[in-house]
């Protein structure tokens, strides 16, 4: 690889999905690898979570493509049910003997003319601890710590203010008068959970966002539609559409904009969303790119019902017992559950990745590469439908990458290539604080792009009618992984 020494030890930040499955393929690739996890178990995100917490979308669809979940798991695991699968992968690859639990990273330095010293403190003896290693992969994601703002008079305020991910037991709201902050996937399931146990439950938001359904009206799978080249056509076009993409974008919108109309159509009938008050501002082509999610289809059924009763404002600020909203309305509080998403835990890494953060985040190359930071690589940095097979074929992407199965452009090409993802991006997705992860349903496009780097065939499908008509899941990439050595 241009401008580096040989690399043979890798150090991995993060034990989640993504540490795990770049530890399980670097190694297979012939490299000696070592991970850091902060907390004490394999998982990640899946290590713990509000009550009831779990998968959102099939389980099918978030496997590691040549390790299928469990026959006895339910087609939306658990929390626990994810953490024990993850768990099992990382034994069953050799990986777990790997990790050093309990280990905090607190900074990073560039070795000359290669390599890094990483500095960790181990958290039970408070140690710090120094080691040296020729590539430093990255695989902390951007879901680490969780996201709480805060509000004029919070101060006096004499209820709780919590986060979702530390709502853990229905005694912390039974008999209360809750307000959920949010209209993400964690939002509502914890609203509608804390419904069985509160007095009065009130879900606050700033926007409405379109749930995807998991089953078009109950019987069709939404993968079988959405999650195939065909429909990939109908999307905002990719960075770099096909020429007869455009030519439909062209010639057939009236095609494009009935196709996602219906969509629509269908989904407000399914969730009955104009009876709920909540329907999208956003049309649903460009929304999928914000705040996508599979909802428990329970939790509109109580809106209607009045048992969740929806505040389409903000809060301005708090009183003792209350919470005031920018609509002038003042809402009796005694819990304060906020639905408010998760931050990156970016501190220990180095300045040129720190001046390179913008207000829509850090855009890479490949979503996996800094320019400015040889030697390092960043693993679950793009979100997708299907974030493990992402984080997985990027990991394969990778070792190849350092086996030297094939050449970066210059350094300026990818300068170059970043600008032009921003470009792309900031021309029709939401402006939200994580737009340089978003790929979303891009991400057949993504993928194959990965794949031709590699000069690997992106065309998984065993014939053309599938490859078109068929839905894309971890499975059809098993190959990909398993086939991966140490050549």
């Amino acid at each position: 690889m241009r401008g580096q020494g040989v690399i043979m030890k890798i150090g991995i930040v993060g034990a989640g999905v993504s540490g795990i499955g770049a530890g399980r393929l670097l190694s297979q690739a012939g490299f000696d690898c070592e991970i850091f996890e902060q907390g004490s178990q394999v998982g990640g995100v899946w290590t713990e979570g509000y009550h009831t917490f779990g998968l959102q979308t099939p389980k099918s669809l978030y496997e590691v493509p040549d390790y299928p979940f469990p026959d006895s798991y339910p087609r939306l695991p658990s929390g626990e049910e994810l953490q024990a699968y993850l768990e099992n992968y990382a034994k069953d690859f050799n990986v777990f003997d790997k990790i050093q639990f309990h280990s905090s990273i607190t900074r990073l330095e560039r070795k000359h003319p290669s390599g890094w010293v990483m500095y960790y403190t181990h958290q039970e003896t408070a140690e710090e601890v120094k080691k040296t290693f020729d590539y430093i992969v990255i695989t902390t994601g951007i879901y680490f710590d969780p996201y709480m703002p805060e509000f004029p008079g919070q101060e006096r305020f004499k209820g709780q203010v919590i986060h979702t991910k530390q709502y853990r037991a229905p005694k912390q709201v039974t008999g209360k008068k809750v307000v959920v902050l949010g209209f993400g996937k964690s939002a509502l399931d914890v609203a509608g959970e804390v419904t069985k146990f509160a007095h009065e439950v009130t879900l606050v938001y700033r926007k409405a966002h379109w749930p995807i359904p998991m089953d078009i009206l109950g019987f069709l799978d939404v993968r079988r539609i959405y999650l195939t080249r065909f429909v990939a056509q109908f999307l905002p076009l990719y960075q770099r559409p096909f020429k007869w993409t455009k030519w439909v974008h062209k010639y057939f919108k009236w095609l494009i904009y009935g196709f996602w109309r219906l969509t629509e159509s269908i989904i407000k009938f399914q969730y009955s969303l104009k009876d709920c008050n909540v329907i999208a501002d956003q049309a649903i082509e460009i929304d999928i790119f914000n705040l996508d999610f599979l909802p428990r289809k329970e939790v509109f059924q109580l809106m209607r019902q009045g048992k969740i009763k929806n505040q389409k404002t903000s809060i301005k600020e708090f009183t003792e017992n209350a919470v005031v909203l920018d609509n002038g309305q003042s809402i009796e509080c005694d819990v304060l559950i906020l639905g408010t998403g998760y931050k990156a835990n970016d501190q220990f890494l180095p300045e040129s990745f720190q001046k390179s953060l913008e207000k829509d985040g850090a855009y890479l190359y490949r979503h996996i590469l800094h320019p400015d930071l040889p030697d390092m690589a960043f693993i679950g940095r793009a979100a997708t439908f299907s974030n493990s097979l992402t984080a997985h074929l990027s990991s394969v992407w990778l070792a190849h990458l350092l086996k030297g199965k094939f050449q970066l452009p210059e350094t300026e090409e990818m300068f170059s290539e970043i600008e032009s993802i921003k470009e792309w991006k900031r021309g029709f997705m939401p402006s939200i604080a994580s737009r340089a992860t978003v790929i979303k349903l891009h991400m057949v496009h993504f993928h194959d792009e990965l794949l031709r780097d590699m000069s690997i065939s992106p065309f998984r499908k065993k014939n053309l009618l599938l490859e078109w008509f068929g839905d894309y899941r971890p499975s059809d990439y098993r190959k990909v992984l398993s086939e991966l050595d140490d050549s």
